[in-house]
Protein backbone atom coordinates (compact mmCIF):
# COMPACT_ATOMS: atom_id res chain seq x y z
CA UNK A 1 0.00 0.00 0.00
CA UNK A 2 1.32 2.98 -0.90
CA UNK A 3 1.75 6.23 1.78
CA UNK A 4 -0.61 8.21 -0.02
CA UNK A 5 -3.29 5.63 0.64
CA UNK A 6 -2.72 4.94 3.94
CA UNK A 7 -2.94 8.58 4.39
CA UNK A 8 -6.37 8.60 2.97
CA UNK A 9 -8.04 5.18 5.20
CA UNK A 10 -6.20 7.09 7.96
CA UNK A 11 -7.92 10.35 7.14
CA UNK A 12 -11.28 7.91 6.62
CA UNK A 13 -11.10 6.33 10.08
CA UNK A 14 -10.53 9.63 11.78
CA UNK A 15 -13.59 10.91 10.17
CA UNK A 16 -16.19 8.00 11.05
CA UNK A 17 -14.92 8.22 14.71
CA UNK A 18 -14.79 12.26 14.75
CA UNK A 19 -18.89 11.15 13.38
CA UNK A 20 -19.36 8.66 15.63
CA UNK A 21 -18.26 10.74 18.73
CA UNK A 22 -19.95 13.90 18.11
CA UNK A 23 -23.46 12.23 17.83
CA UNK A 24 -22.87 10.32 20.66
CA UNK A 25 -22.27 13.37 22.55
CA UNK A 26 -25.24 15.12 20.87
CA UNK A 27 -27.44 12.22 21.52
CA UNK A 28 -26.21 12.55 25.34
CA UNK A 29 -26.40 15.92 26.30
CA UNK A 30 -30.31 16.19 24.19
CA UNK A 31 -32.58 14.40 26.85
CA UNK A 32 -32.08 17.73 29.54
CA UNK A 33 -33.58 19.74 27.03
CA UNK A 34 -37.05 18.31 27.18
CA UNK A 35 -36.82 17.39 30.93
CA UNK A 36 -39.94 19.66 31.47
CA UNK A 37 -42.11 17.59 28.78
CA UNK A 38 -40.83 14.44 30.50
CA UNK A 39 -42.33 15.79 34.44
CA UNK A 40 -45.40 16.72 32.28
CA UNK A 41 -46.04 13.64 30.15
CA UNK A 42 -45.27 10.96 32.98
CA UNK A 43 -46.26 13.18 35.69
CA UNK A 44 -43.44 12.05 37.74
CA UNK A 45 -41.57 14.40 40.51
CA UNK A 46 -37.80 15.48 39.82
CA UNK A 47 -36.88 12.99 41.73
CA UNK A 48 -38.00 10.17 40.37
CA UNK A 49 -36.73 11.35 36.64
CA UNK A 50 -33.35 11.44 38.10
CA UNK A 51 -33.40 7.85 37.38
CA UNK A 52 -33.04 8.38 33.67
CA UNK A 53 -29.97 9.66 34.22
CA UNK A 54 -29.01 7.50 37.43
CA UNK A 55 -29.53 4.44 35.05
CA UNK A 56 -27.41 6.00 32.33
CA UNK A 57 -24.44 7.11 34.30
CA UNK A 58 -24.09 4.51 36.57
CA UNK A 59 -24.23 1.73 33.88
CA UNK A 60 -21.71 3.75 32.01
CA UNK A 61 -19.70 3.38 35.49
CA UNK A 62 -19.78 0.13 36.29
CA UNK A 63 -18.86 -0.91 32.97
CA UNK A 64 -15.47 1.07 32.34
CA UNK A 65 -12.95 -1.52 34.10
CA UNK A 66 -14.71 -4.64 32.56
CA UNK A 67 -14.47 -2.61 28.81
CA UNK A 68 -10.94 -2.09 29.64
CA UNK A 69 -10.33 -5.28 30.51
CA UNK A 70 -12.17 -6.89 27.48
CA UNK A 71 -9.97 -4.71 25.38
CA UNK A 72 -7.39 -7.32 26.03
CA UNK A 73 -9.99 -10.07 24.74
CA UNK A 74 -11.67 -8.12 21.73
CA UNK A 75 -10.96 -5.97 18.24
CA UNK A 76 -11.81 -2.25 19.63
CA UNK A 77 -13.68 -1.30 16.31
CA UNK A 78 -15.92 -4.17 17.01
CA UNK A 79 -16.24 -3.23 20.44
CA UNK A 80 -16.77 0.65 18.81
CA UNK A 81 -19.78 -0.81 16.52
CA UNK A 82 -21.33 -2.78 19.41
CA UNK A 83 -21.31 0.60 21.71
CA UNK A 84 -22.66 2.74 18.68
CA UNK A 85 -25.64 0.01 18.09
CA UNK A 86 -26.50 0.16 21.32
CA UNK A 87 -26.46 4.03 21.67
CA UNK A 88 -29.13 3.93 18.69
CA UNK A 89 -31.23 1.62 19.90
CA UNK A 90 -31.91 2.83 23.20
CA UNK A 91 -32.07 6.57 21.56
CA UNK A 92 -34.66 4.63 19.55
CA UNK A 93 -36.41 3.41 22.51
CA UNK A 94 -35.96 7.20 24.43
CA UNK A 95 -38.07 8.37 21.62
CA UNK A 96 -41.23 5.60 21.30
CA UNK A 97 -41.49 4.82 24.98
CA UNK A 98 -44.69 5.67 26.55
CA UNK A 99 -43.98 4.94 29.67
CA UNK A 100 -41.17 6.23 32.73
CA UNK A 101 -40.48 2.61 32.88
CA UNK A 102 -39.10 2.01 29.24
CA UNK A 103 -37.60 6.27 29.20
CA UNK A 104 -35.18 4.33 32.29
CA UNK A 105 -34.79 1.40 30.69
CA UNK A 106 -34.19 3.40 27.24
CA UNK A 107 -30.93 5.27 29.05
CA UNK A 108 -29.90 2.32 30.66
CA UNK A 109 -29.07 0.86 26.97
CA UNK A 110 -27.35 4.27 26.15
CA UNK A 111 -25.57 3.95 29.10
CA UNK A 112 -24.18 0.56 28.28
CA UNK A 113 -23.93 1.37 24.95
CA UNK A 114 -21.58 4.74 25.96
CA UNK A 115 -19.25 2.20 28.24
CA UNK A 116 -17.66 1.49 24.74
CA UNK A 117 -17.41 4.23 23.30
CA UNK A 118 -14.62 6.51 24.22
CA UNK A 119 -11.72 3.98 25.61
CA UNK A 120 -12.52 1.52 21.97
CA UNK A 121 -11.91 5.12 19.89
CA UNK A 122 -8.59 5.48 21.56
CA UNK A 123 -7.45 1.95 20.99
CA UNK A 124 -8.51 2.72 16.77
CA UNK A 125 -6.95 5.83 16.80
CA UNK A 126 -3.80 4.08 18.78
CA UNK A 127 -3.90 0.78 15.98
CA UNK A 128 -4.00 3.77 12.67
CA UNK A 129 -1.76 6.65 13.93
CA UNK A 130 1.45 6.86 15.35
CA UNK A 131 2.87 8.50 18.18
CA UNK A 132 3.78 11.95 16.80
CA UNK A 133 0.56 12.23 15.40
CA UNK A 134 -1.55 10.86 18.00
CA UNK A 135 -2.25 13.56 20.75
CA UNK A 136 -3.36 16.18 18.02
CA UNK A 137 -5.96 13.44 16.76
CA UNK A 138 -6.92 12.17 19.62
CA UNK A 139 -8.03 15.72 19.78
CA UNK A 140 -9.62 16.16 17.12
CA UNK A 141 -12.16 13.51 17.82
CA UNK A 142 -12.27 14.61 21.70
CA UNK A 143 -13.17 18.06 20.20
CA UNK A 144 -15.79 16.90 17.92
CA UNK A 145 -18.00 15.52 21.36
CA UNK A 146 -17.92 19.00 22.49
CA UNK A 147 -19.28 20.01 18.90
CA UNK A 148 -22.15 17.34 18.92
CA UNK A 149 -23.00 19.09 22.20
CA UNK A 150 -23.43 22.24 21.26
CA UNK A 151 -25.65 21.12 18.40
CA UNK A 152 -27.67 19.60 21.32
CA UNK A 153 -28.15 23.35 22.51
CA UNK A 154 -29.67 25.84 20.43
CA UNK A 155 -29.96 24.01 17.16
CA UNK A 156 -31.43 21.05 18.47
CA UNK A 157 -33.84 23.12 20.71
CA UNK A 158 -35.31 25.06 17.51
CA UNK A 159 -36.24 21.30 16.14
CA UNK A 160 -37.53 20.50 19.47
CA UNK A 161 -39.83 23.67 18.99
CA UNK A 162 -40.99 22.95 15.39
CA UNK A 163 -41.10 19.05 15.81
CA UNK A 164 -42.18 17.69 19.10
CA UNK A 165 -39.23 15.86 21.23
CA UNK A 166 -39.82 12.33 19.63
CA UNK A 167 -38.77 12.76 16.14
CA UNK A 168 -35.26 14.25 16.51
CA UNK A 169 -34.06 11.26 18.95
CA UNK A 170 -35.87 8.75 16.45
CA UNK A 171 -33.59 10.43 13.59
CA UNK A 172 -30.33 10.36 16.26
CA UNK A 173 -30.91 7.06 16.81
CA UNK A 174 -31.65 5.56 13.04
CA UNK A 175 -28.39 7.82 12.27
CA UNK A 176 -26.10 6.24 14.87
CA UNK A 177 -27.19 2.74 13.57
CA UNK A 178 -26.96 3.84 9.87
CA UNK A 179 -23.10 4.66 11.00
CA UNK A 180 -22.31 1.80 13.35
CA UNK A 181 -23.30 -0.66 9.62
CA UNK A 182 -21.35 1.67 8.04
CA UNK A 183 -17.98 1.71 10.26
CA UNK A 184 -18.22 -1.79 10.08
CA UNK A 185 -18.02 -1.58 6.53
CA UNK A 186 -14.86 0.35 6.76
CA UNK A 187 -13.85 -0.96 9.21
CA UNK A 188 -13.46 -4.33 7.51
CA UNK A 189 -12.46 -3.34 4.35
CA UNK A 190 -9.46 -0.94 6.06
CA UNK A 191 -6.07 -2.68 7.51
CA UNK A 192 -4.87 -0.61 10.30
CA UNK A 193 -1.19 0.76 10.12
CA UNK A 194 -0.48 -0.56 13.50
CA UNK A 195 -2.45 -4.02 13.69
CA UNK A 196 -2.36 -6.09 16.87
CA UNK A 197 0.13 -7.98 18.36
CA UNK A 198 -1.41 -11.20 19.31
CA UNK A 199 0.33 -12.39 22.55
CA UNK A 200 -0.51 -12.96 26.16
CA UNK A 201 -1.68 -10.09 27.92
CA UNK A 202 -0.88 -9.41 31.63
CA UNK A 203 -3.67 -8.86 33.92
CA UNK A 204 -4.65 -5.60 35.59
CA UNK A 205 -2.43 -4.61 37.58
CA UNK A 206 -4.70 -4.17 40.66
CA UNK A 207 -2.14 -4.55 43.43
CA UNK A 208 -0.14 -1.89 42.29
CA UNK A 209 -2.44 1.07 41.20
CA UNK A 210 -4.09 0.40 44.99
CA UNK A 211 -0.82 0.64 46.91
CA UNK A 212 -0.67 3.84 45.10
CA UNK A 213 -3.77 4.69 46.82
CA UNK A 214 -3.29 8.14 47.99
CA UNK A 215 -2.89 9.49 44.19
CA UNK A 216 -5.53 7.20 42.80
CA UNK A 217 -7.58 9.37 45.67
CA UNK A 218 -6.60 12.59 44.45
CA UNK A 219 -6.96 12.21 41.13
CA UNK A 220 -10.53 10.28 41.80
CA UNK A 221 -11.63 13.08 43.64
CA UNK A 222 -10.44 15.84 42.01
CA UNK A 223 -12.48 14.08 39.06
CA UNK A 224 -15.69 13.69 40.19
CA UNK A 225 -15.75 17.28 41.67
CA UNK A 226 -14.20 18.40 38.22
CA UNK A 227 -16.78 16.74 35.90
CA UNK A 228 -19.59 15.12 38.14
CA UNK A 229 -21.32 18.10 38.78
CA UNK A 230 -21.39 19.97 35.30
CA UNK A 231 -22.33 16.68 33.49
CA UNK A 232 -25.56 15.98 35.90
CA UNK A 233 -26.78 19.26 35.92
CA UNK A 234 -26.86 20.09 32.38
CA UNK A 235 -27.85 16.28 31.59
CA UNK A 236 -31.09 16.92 33.09
CA UNK A 237 -31.77 20.21 35.39
CA UNK A 238 -30.26 23.26 34.02
CA UNK A 239 -33.33 23.52 31.44
CA UNK A 240 -35.76 23.61 34.29
CA UNK A 241 -33.68 25.71 36.39
CA UNK A 242 -33.61 28.51 33.54
CA UNK A 243 -36.99 28.24 32.92
CA UNK A 244 -38.52 28.29 36.09
CA UNK A 245 -35.82 31.03 37.49
CA UNK A 246 -35.29 32.78 34.62
CA UNK A 247 -38.54 32.40 32.73
CA UNK A 248 -36.72 31.54 29.86
CA UNK A 249 -38.66 29.63 26.63
CA UNK A 250 -37.04 26.50 25.89
CA UNK A 251 -34.89 28.21 22.80
CA UNK A 252 -33.24 30.41 24.66
CA UNK A 253 -32.60 27.84 27.44
CA UNK A 254 -30.68 25.88 25.01
CA UNK A 255 -28.62 28.85 24.26
CA UNK A 256 -27.60 29.26 27.64
CA UNK A 257 -26.94 25.56 27.35
CA UNK A 258 -24.13 26.88 24.81
CA UNK A 259 -22.51 29.19 27.01
CA UNK A 260 -21.24 26.04 29.32
CA UNK A 261 -20.27 23.88 26.50
CA UNK A 262 -18.39 26.64 24.36
CA UNK A 263 -16.73 26.61 27.97
CA UNK A 264 -16.25 22.82 28.15
CA UNK A 265 -14.99 23.28 24.37
CA UNK A 266 -12.73 25.66 25.32
CA UNK A 267 -11.31 24.06 28.62
CA UNK A 268 -9.80 20.50 27.31
CA UNK A 269 -7.25 22.53 24.61
CA UNK A 270 -6.87 25.67 27.43
CA UNK A 271 -5.73 23.22 30.24
CA UNK A 272 -2.99 21.15 27.35
CA UNK A 273 -1.49 24.59 27.46
CA UNK A 274 -1.60 25.36 30.72
CA UNK A 275 -0.32 21.98 32.00
CA UNK A 276 2.70 22.44 29.38
CA UNK A 277 3.27 25.90 30.23
CA UNK A 278 3.04 25.07 34.25
CA UNK A 279 3.01 21.09 34.94
CA UNK A 280 -0.23 19.59 36.40
CA UNK A 281 -0.83 20.82 40.10
CA UNK A 282 -1.09 24.40 39.28
CA UNK A 283 -3.66 24.51 36.46
CA UNK A 284 -5.29 21.22 38.14
CA UNK A 285 -5.60 23.60 41.28
CA UNK A 286 -6.50 26.35 40.25
CA UNK A 287 -9.38 24.96 37.61
CA UNK A 288 -10.81 23.21 41.09
CA UNK A 289 -10.93 26.41 43.38
CA UNK A 290 -12.51 27.65 40.18
CA UNK A 291 -15.31 25.35 39.95
CA UNK A 292 -15.84 25.87 43.62
CA UNK A 293 -16.06 29.40 43.64
CA UNK A 294 -18.47 29.68 40.26
CA UNK A 295 -21.09 26.74 41.96
CA UNK A 296 -21.06 29.03 45.05
CA UNK A 297 -21.68 31.73 43.04
CA UNK A 298 -24.58 30.50 41.47
CA UNK A 299 -25.94 28.54 44.34
CA UNK A 300 -25.36 32.14 46.55
CA UNK A 301 -27.32 34.11 43.44
CA UNK A 302 -29.76 31.40 42.20
CA UNK A 303 -31.96 34.45 40.35
CA UNK A 304 -31.74 37.48 39.07
CA UNK A 305 -28.28 37.59 37.84
CA UNK A 306 -27.35 40.14 35.12
CA UNK A 307 -27.50 37.41 32.15
CA UNK A 308 -23.99 38.38 31.10
CA UNK A 309 -23.06 37.35 34.70
CA UNK A 310 -24.92 34.26 34.02
CA UNK A 311 -23.58 33.63 31.03
CA UNK A 312 -20.03 34.09 32.24
CA UNK A 313 -20.92 31.66 35.66
CA UNK A 314 -21.63 28.47 32.71
CA UNK A 315 -18.66 29.33 30.96
CA UNK A 316 -16.76 28.60 33.44
CA UNK A 317 -18.50 25.94 34.75
CA UNK A 318 -18.45 24.16 31.47
CA UNK A 319 -14.66 25.31 31.45
CA UNK A 320 -13.69 23.41 34.39
CA UNK A 321 -15.59 20.36 32.68
CA UNK A 322 -13.36 20.69 29.86
CA UNK A 323 -10.44 20.79 31.38
CA UNK A 324 -11.39 17.80 33.52
CA UNK A 325 -8.60 15.80 31.08
CA UNK A 326 -6.01 17.19 33.20
CA UNK A 327 -6.73 14.29 35.45
CA UNK A 328 -5.26 11.57 33.09
CA UNK A 329 -2.03 13.84 32.73
CA UNK A 330 -2.18 13.47 36.77
CA UNK A 331 -2.57 10.06 36.03
CA UNK A 332 0.43 9.61 34.07
CA UNK A 333 2.54 11.36 36.69
CA UNK A 334 1.61 9.58 39.42
CA UNK A 335 1.34 6.46 38.23
CA UNK A 336 3.66 4.06 35.99
CA UNK A 337 3.14 3.32 32.98
CA UNK A 338 1.56 -0.11 32.98
CA UNK A 339 -0.72 1.71 35.98
CA UNK A 340 -2.13 4.12 33.57
CA UNK A 341 -4.74 2.69 31.88
CA UNK A 342 -6.57 0.67 35.31
CA UNK A 343 -5.71 4.22 37.32
CA UNK A 344 -7.23 6.56 34.25
CA UNK A 345 -10.58 3.82 34.20
CA UNK A 346 -10.84 4.05 38.05
CA UNK A 347 -10.53 8.14 37.85
CA UNK A 348 -13.05 8.25 34.78
CA UNK A 349 -15.53 5.87 36.87
CA UNK A 350 -15.53 8.47 39.69
CA UNK A 351 -16.48 11.14 37.51
CA UNK A 352 -19.30 9.26 36.35
CA UNK A 353 -20.46 8.69 39.97
CA UNK A 354 -20.61 11.95 40.36
CA UNK A 355 -22.54 12.69 37.65
CA UNK A 356 -25.49 9.68 39.04
CA UNK A 357 -24.92 11.67 41.91
CA UNK A 358 -25.95 15.42 41.25
CA UNK A 359 -29.22 15.02 39.41
CA UNK A 360 -30.23 12.29 41.94
CA UNK A 361 -29.60 14.99 45.31
CA UNK A 362 -30.97 17.51 43.14
CA UNK A 363 -34.13 16.00 42.19
CA UNK A 364 -34.53 14.76 46.09
CA UNK A 365 -34.18 18.60 46.58
CA UNK A 366 -36.76 20.21 43.85
CA UNK A 367 -39.21 16.90 45.11
CA UNK A 368 -39.02 18.36 48.79
CA UNK A 369 -39.98 22.01 47.73
CA UNK A 370 -36.74 23.02 48.13
CA UNK A 371 -35.32 26.05 46.26
CA UNK A 372 -33.70 26.98 43.83
CA UNK A 373 -30.48 27.91 46.02
CA UNK A 374 -30.83 24.67 47.71
CA UNK A 375 -30.62 22.64 44.43
CA UNK A 376 -27.82 24.19 43.18
CA UNK A 377 -26.16 24.12 46.50
CA UNK A 378 -26.27 20.31 46.22
CA UNK A 379 -23.01 21.06 43.58
CA UNK A 380 -21.38 22.60 46.05
CA UNK A 381 -19.80 19.65 48.41
CA UNK A 382 -18.88 17.88 44.84
CA UNK A 383 -16.75 20.77 44.13
CA UNK A 384 -15.28 21.06 47.20
CA UNK A 385 -14.28 17.47 47.08
CA UNK A 386 -12.27 18.58 44.09
CA UNK A 387 -10.26 21.38 45.59
CA UNK A 388 -9.49 18.39 48.32
CA UNK A 389 -7.83 15.81 46.03
CA UNK A 390 -5.76 18.41 44.39
CA UNK A 391 -4.40 19.40 47.87
CA UNK A 392 -3.79 15.90 48.05
CA UNK A 393 -2.04 15.50 45.19
CA UNK A 394 0.01 18.48 45.80
CA UNK A 395 0.55 17.49 49.62
CA UNK A 396 2.03 13.98 48.97
CA UNK A 397 3.91 13.57 51.98
CA UNK A 398 7.44 12.27 51.91
CA UNK A 399 7.71 12.05 48.07
CA UNK A 400 9.25 14.83 45.78
CA UNK A 401 6.84 16.44 43.03
CA UNK A 402 7.33 15.80 39.01
CA UNK A 403 9.60 17.45 38.02
CA UNK A 404 7.25 18.72 35.41
CA UNK A 405 5.89 20.83 38.88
Amino acid sequence: MSMEQRRWHAAIILAVLALTYALIFMERTAPGLVTPELLKLFHVSPSVLSLMTLGQYLVYAMLQIPVAASARRFRPEHMLVLGTVADGLGTIMFAMSHSFFVVVLSRVVVGFGDAFIWLNIVAVLARWFSYGVFGRVLGITGMSGNIGALIATLPLALWLERSGWRPPFLVMGSALIALSLGSLVVFTRLKPVHPEVHAPRAPLPWRSVLQNRRALLAVSLTHFGLMGPFLGFVSLFAVPYLRGNYHFNEVAAGAFLAFGLLGSLAGGPVAGLLTDAFGVSRPYTATSVLNLVAWTLLAIWPQHLALPALAVLFALLGFANGASVMTFAAVRHRFAGEDVGLASGMANTAGFVGAVAVPLFMGMALASGASARVELAVAVPFAAAGVAGTMLLISRPGAALSSDE
